[in-house]
């Protein structure tokens, strides 16, 4: 049985080619749609990325539920980057494809004008890489969460200590990035 490899969206930052040749795949595929009713979509996601946050910070002053303040975290992250897909007349119903879809519109590396930076509102690759990491840590937790519950006591309480660390890393930079976004979508809200 061959095994599926998987797609190295990283080339999207290097490679403006690449990026244009799967944006339009998407297209073709529909992971990826035109929207006409954009006018309240970029706020309605980031107001649900807001409700995902304040569920994480309920969940943080809990002091437990670690892999559930990842999963949610995941959801505000991800409805932040549909928030700005939308702000550019898009949806997407695929990881890969808003991914594709925020370097497009959002990620542009150093650009100089007659000596001077051009000033846009644009995405780091740091927080492009965030949403990509998102992903994978939305599915390892869905995984965890499964297979915890057979887990020896002894491993148990060193995942939860590792999932505190991380929930709290990552809680960090979410809030980090919803701020980003609601900077970008300013002029919409």
């Amino acid at each position: 049985m061959k095994s599926k490899k998987k797609f190295d969206w990283q080339i999207w930052l290097d490679k403006p080619e690449e990026v244009e040749g799967s944006f339009k795949f998407y297209l073709k595929k529909e992971m990826i749609k035109k929207e006409d009713e954009t006018k309240f979509l970029p706020i309605s996601h980031l107001k649900k990325a807001e409700y995902n946050l304040k569920f994480v910070n309920f969940l943080t002053n809990e002091k437990r539920f670690y892999d559930w303040i990842i999963v949610g975290c995941y959801y505000a992250i991800y409805h932040s980057a549909l928030a700005l897909i939308t702000k550019k007349g898009f949806s997407s119903k695929n990881h890969l494809a808003t991914l594709c879809a925020l370097i497009k519109f959002y990620y542009t590396q150093e650009k100089e004008s007659n000596q001077e930076k051009v000033e846009e509102k644009t995405l780091t690759k740091e927080e492009i890489e965030l949403v990509s990491i998102s992903s994978l840590e939305k599915e390892e937790v869905s995984y965890f969460a499964q297979a915890k519950e057979k887990r020896e006591t002894a491993s148990y309480g060193l995942s939860e200590e590792f999932n505190k660390i991380e929930a709290e890393d990552l809680l960090k930079k979410t809030i980090q990035f919803i701020n980003k976004c609601r900077e970008i979508l300013e002029d919409e809200i």
